[in-house]
């Protein structure tokens, strides 16, 4: 499946959105034009170790995991997000600075991501 031609309704973000506040038209209309899909293949990085996070990601089809890799080789996992759930690495995304831990995709996972600099745009907009 291309990126391009990647179709997923919006209508989990919204939903989960409602839940806290309700949306008005306009503002559904921001989290369409701010929120893109993206469809990452079983094993696919989302986020690797040493990059720099600089999305937010909304899982709504799959289950990605973030986890480190101590200097013995082992795995920690820290989260898993399926469906309906966030994930990213907070730290490296407010501090723009490179990330301690890896997300991976554990099966095909369909998200929808809105990037640091839409979050700064929108925030420029009010």
């Amino acid at each position: 499946m291309k990126q391009d031609n990647l179709q997923v309704s919006l209508e989990p973000l919204i939903n989960y959105l409602n839940h806290f506040i309700p949306l008005n038209e306009e503002e559904k209309e921001l989290v369409n034009e701010l929120f893109h899909p993206r469809l990452y293949r079983k094993r696919q990085y989302v986020l690797q170790e040493g990059d720099v996070c600089n999305q937010f990601n909304f899982v709504v089809r799959g289950c990605l995991r973030s986890y480190k890799i101590d200097e013995k080789g082992t795995v920690h996992v820290l989260q898993f997000a399926s469906e309906n759930n966030w994930i990213n690495d907070l730290g490296s995304f407010h501090g723009i600075k490179p990330s301690a831990l890896n997300i991976d995709a554990l099966e095909d996972t369909v998200v929808f991501q809105i990037s640091l600099n839409d979050l700064i745009s929108l925030y420029n907009r009010a």
